[in-house]
């Protein structure tokens, strides 16, 4: 094989990563080589969490990628939805919020509809369609846990590589190392003491702080939003034997149950033999605070059914069937304000540069975009190895700016769901009529803040970013 044009060095085999490399052989010209290296600190690629939603604009990556057809095969859509019909232009319920924090029946406040409604799939599932396309001409290295990286220093030699090394001692080296290592991202930690370093340490010794104190560079630690979520798999052949009415059954869409302070977002996934049950529960006050204990643990029932009491009986009816589930501390990314290296050569992807709320279902599908725009990028051929500090820098400025409001806009939308948004139904109404008029309002709102996932094409995102190419090429590699 001819020599590659350059070694790209990929840190994590999750969603994110795995997607970027896809990406690159996708759209790297047969004429060209790009070297493509996948470390996971784990002995095998596996993935956190079970279920994951893909949504309009992700289906189009999803399309540009070559994987649509496999990934198909392997989803639960909405009811009466041929899995042929996913880009069909009918609109169809796709998330439906229902108030739920009373002993009655709950009652429906908000639909959100869609083309082809809502689609969702089991993330091993997804992963497992994703490794059969990656060719057997990159290389995946298990059990390599990265501990830090050397880059060039500003004085050397242009096309000097980065330097990774290993918690097992050995190193490595790669002409790009791209950090798709999750909100616990040890390239994210080494970028930004480095950058706090260079750029914003005080020439007094004394009054030098650390990143995690630094205004602008404390952006980079994960902070605790007040929310933990108890997730479980509830087989749906036990919960309609119960009720086979239960609005799950037919609703075809992504159901959120709500309440003050808390909500359980519920879907199918798995052929429609489990329901992914994921309750929100909220600590007031509790945001931005450290948690304290594990960020994931197993916890008894009793503490989970303490969080629901005297909601509707179709909450009490899942419940039952929800034994020993995990709870997990939602840790969240303030908005960075970078995502590239100094020297040009290192970028964050997916949630190692924008973890956030799960209130869209949208972390997932922001770690494709990411993938798919920096890999075009990449795999153009005419960006050679000068021209990947500029390429790193024009990906930064089309996703990380994007990434950032989604990652805003999850935050309040999910203050919605628990009627805690400011301007809109807190639970406070003293009249029915009241109450029924201000979650209308709160309800239209909901509908509004979704809209983005179908609306808008991730391909204006990368005609912005292919401009921008088009002129570094033009210019020489400089911009």
């Amino acid at each position: 094989m001819a020599e590659p044009k350059f070694k790209v060095a990929i840190c994590g085999g999750g969603i994110a990563g795995l997607t970027l490399a896809i990406a690159l052989n996708r759209y790297t010209p047969p004429h060209s080589h790009i070297q493509v290296d996948i470390y996971e600190a784990d002995p095998e690629v596996r993935t956190v969490g079970a279920g994951i939603t893909v949504w309009p604009r992700t289906w189009g990556v999803m399309q540009h990628l070559g994987l649509r057809e496999d990934l198909l095969q392997v989803t639960v859509q909405a009811s009466r939805t041929p899995v042929s019909d996913i880009h069909t232009d009918e609109y169809r319920p796709a998330f439906v919020a229902r108030k739920a924090n009373q002993p009655g029946e709950g009652h429906t406040y908000a639909r959100v509809d869609a083309p082809a409604g809502s689609t969702t799939m089991h993330r091993r599932d997804m992963i497992d369609v994703f490794l059969r396309h990656i060719p057997p001409s990159y290389t995946f290295h298990t059990s390599k846990r990265l501990v830090r990286y050397t880059e060039a220093v500003t004085d050397s030699t242009p096309g000097d590589p980065v330097i990774l090394h290993f918690s097992d001692g050995t190193s490595a080296e790669a002409d790009v190392l791209v950090g798709a290592d999750g909100i616990h991202s040890t390239i994210r930690m080494h970028m930004y003491e480095g950058a706090h370093s260079q750029e914003c340490t005080s020439s007094t010794p004394e009054d030098v702080l650390s990143y995690q104190q630094c205004a602008r560079c404390s952006a980079a630690i994960p902070k605790w939003t007040g929310v933990c979520s108890y997730r479980y798999l509830i087989p749906t052949e036990k919960l309609y034997s119960r009720n086979p009415e239960h609005t799950t059954a037919s609703i075809g869409a992504i159901l959120c149950y709500s309440g003050k302070d808390n909500h359980i977002v519920i879907y199918q996934i798995s052929g429609g033999k489990f329901l992914n049950f994921v309750a929100i529960c909220r600590t007031p006050g509790g945001e931005g605070t450290p948690y304290p204990g594990k960020w994931v643990a197993e916890v008894s029932r009793d503490e989970i059914l303490s969080k629901f009491l005297e909601w509707e009986p179709e909450v009490q009816q899942m419940l039952e069937y929800v034994d020993k589930p995990s709870r997990w501390a939602i840790h969240a990314l303030d908005c960075l304000p970078f995502a590239v290296s100094s020297s040009g050569q290192v970028a964050l992807l997916g949630d190692a540069m924008h973890a956030m709320s799960p209130n869209f279902g949208a972390g997932g599908g922001q770690a494709i975009e990411d993938a798919y725009i920096l890999g075009r990028l990449l795999a153009d051929p005419y960006v050679s190895l000068a021209h990947i500090p500029a390429a790193l820098h024009i990906y930064e400025r089309v996703r990380l700016p994007f990434a950032n409001d989604i990652l805003r806009r999850g935050r309040e939308v999910g203050l919605m769901y628990e009627f805690n948004a400011l301007g809109y139904y807190d639970g406070s109404a003293t009249t029915e009529e009241k109450e029924r008029a201000q979650l209308n309002a709160l309800g239209e709102a909901i509908r509004k803040m979704w809209q983005w996932q179908w609306t808008e094409s991730v391909d204006s995102l990368w005609m912005q970013a292919e401009g921008e190419l088009e002129t570094l090429v033009q210019q020489g590699g400089v911009m």
